[in-house]
C-alpha cells in the first residue's frame, strides 16, 4: 500500500447496474457485512433511511448484492464529491496518482480503491455496527501511512489514524464560522482533484490549494463572506 493515502467517503448517490461480472470472491469481512445486511429483521426504513418505492428498490439491491453486476468504485459513486473530482477529465498522470493514493471507506466493502469492482448497495457506515467492525480491520492497514483525512465524522469512527492531516473547510460570514456543509462536499472534491493534478504527497504542500475563494489559515481552509 502507498505510504500516503487520501481518504474520502462513498456517496449516497450511486450509478445503478454495471458492466462487469458480479463479485467473484468477496473477502471474509465483506461476506460478514453482506450477511448481516441480508439477515437483518428490524426496521428496514430506519436501517436504510428510505421508504416507499425507494425502500423496495434498496431492499432488492441489497438482497441481490452478490449477483448484481459491478462497476469500478470511481464509476459507482456519483455524489457531489465525485462530480467535483470529475475523474474522467483527469489526465493519465493524475488518474494514476488518484488510483494509487485515494481510498474510499465503505460500510460493506471497507477500504476501497478507485478501480475496485463493487456492486450497487444501500447501507450507511453508522448502521449494523459497521464502524466498530471495520475499525479493527482497517486501522492496522494505515498504521504507517500519512493520510489526508477528508472523512465525515461517521466514517472517521471506522478507522483510527495515527498520522493524519484532518482537513476542514469552513465558511466565515460576518465573523461567525460554520462548516461548509453541502458546499463543503464540492470543495472537498475539488481539493482531491487538485492534490492529484499536482502530485501532492505531503500535508505541508497541500496548504497551497486556493479555489472557490477558500484559503489556508494555518489550521483550516476558510471562505470569508462579508455581508
Amino acid at each position: 500500500m502507498s505510504k500516503m493515502l487520501i481518504l474520502i467517503p462513498p456517496s449516497e448517490g450511486k450509478t445503478p447496474g454495471g458492466t462487469h461480472p458480479p463479485l467473484a470472491a468477496p473477502s471474509s469481512p465483506v461476506k460478514t457485512m453482506i450477511q448481516q445486511l441480508q439477515t437483518y429483521s428490524g426496521d428496514l426504513e430506519k436501517l436504510l433511511g428510505v421508504k416507499g418505492p425507494a425502500l423496495k428498490k434498496a431492499c432488492q439491491i441489497n438482497t441481490e448484492i452478490l449477483s448484481n453486476p459491478t462497476l469500478p468504485a470511481i464509476e459507482r459513486y456519483s455524489g457531489v464529491v465525485y462530480k467535483a473530482i470529475d475523474y474522467p477529465s483527469l489526465d493519465a498522470k493524475a488518474k494514476k496518482f488518484f488510483n494509487t493514493h485515494v481510498r474510499i471507506i465503505s460500510a460493506i466493502f471497507g477500504l476501497v480503491a478507485p478501480l475496485d469492482l463493487i456492486p450497487d448497495y444501500k447501507l450507511k457506515i453508522d448502521k449494523l455496527g459497521a464502524q466498530a467492525f471495520w475499525r479493527d480491520i482497517l486501522t492496522p492497514q494505515v498504521k504507517d501511512v500519512i493520510c489526508f483525512n477528508l472523512l465525515p465524522k461517521a466514517h472517521q469512527k471506522a478507522i483510527t489514524l495515527k498520522h493524519s492531516w484532518n482537513i476542514d473547510f469552513v465558511i466565515t460570514k460576518n465573523g461567525k464560522s460554520t462548516r461548509s456543509g453541502h458546499q463543503g462536499k464540492y470543495i472537498k472534491g475539488r481539493f482531491v482533484r487538485w492534490l492529484c493534478q499536482n502530485q501532492i504527497t505531503h500535508p505541508d504542500d497541500g496548504e497551497g490549494f486556493k479555489e472557490e475563494g477558500y484559503h489556508w489559515t494555518g489550521t483550516r481552509f476558510d471562505l470569508d463572506i462579508d455581508c
